[in-house]
């Protein structure tokens, strides 16, 4: 096989696919004005995807050799990157060693990440790429589940004085005016628009990450009905907190 022909090292074959993009308002826009800023919605191609599709390429090498040339090109990079040197990823772009965050004096040394410049022909190939919508998404997050810790129960049932594990997206809490509380429901299961019934949760977090928070239940709260809402600054993964409180409700939980 010529070098002209190496798929991976001339690579010609250019996207042609379809994604979606939520719009989310910027809130460092000029003042008098209102800009916004896209977030694709990512689909993600596992490892096991890219394999096969590696020995579709190349069907005279079985799946099992493709994977030990993947794995020792891996670790070929991981070598080079950890011995101080750029490595360029045949026509994809190049990795390479860059220094992050700030020093607080001339003789500091910064904290060193990964970051990859990527090449002409890998940004061509994606602007063929049809965005079949794009609509504004305001900022939540999502409560998957709520574990009574005591009991390991996920139905909703609460241990008064015991611990409370939810799961979910987005959920980590920050900033100011932000917490979590346990907020009591009328008859028909509605949230109490009363705040001075709701019992905030003032222990600390034992976890507090965006997909998992663990807490203890304040010893002033009654057995009863309760949403447990959570407000906060945070946006996802990131560190960045929001200009804006953003509020998550979850489902009614019992207290007993």
């Amino acid at each position: 096989m010529t070098l002209k022909n190496n798929i991976f090292l001339d690579l010609q074959e250019t996207a042609n696919g379809r994604v979606s993009v939520k719009l989310q308002k910027n809130q460092f826009s000029k003042e008098g004005t209102e800009t916004y800023f896209g977030k694709v919605e990512r689909h993600t191609y596992s490892t096991q995807n890219i394999l096969d599709a590696v020995s579709e390429k190349v069907p005279l090498v079985d799946l099992g050799t493709v994977t030990s040339v993947m794995s020792a090109y891996t670790n070929a990079i991981f070598k080079a990157l950890s011995s101080g040197n750029a490595v360029r990823f045949g026509n994809l772009g190049t990795f390479y060693i860059a220094s992050k965050g700030v020093v607080e004096s001339e003789n500091g040394k910064p904290d060193l990440t990964v970051k990859f410049s990527a090449s002409k022909l890998l940004r061509e190939s994606v602007e063929n790429i049809e965005i079949t919508s794009s609509e504004f998404s305001v900022p939540s997050g999502s409560i998957f589940n709520i574990t009574d810790v005591l009991t390991g129960k996920i139905d909703g049932t609460l241990s008064v004085n015991g611990s409370v594990l939810i799961e979910g997206e987005s959920i980590k809490i920050g900033g100011e005016n932000s917490g979590i509380w346990f907020a009591p429901v009328t008859i028909d299961e509605k949230l109490s628009t009363d705040e001075t019934l709701w019992t905030k949760v003032e222990s600390s977090l034992i976890y507090n990450l965006p997909s998992k928070l663990l807490f203890s239940i304040s010893q002033e709260l009654s057995s009863g009905k309760y949403k447990i809402v959570l407000r906060t600054h945070c946006a996802g993964k990131s560190s960045y907190e929001r200009k804006n409180l953003v509020e998550i409700v979850s489902e009614t939980v019992t207290v007993n």
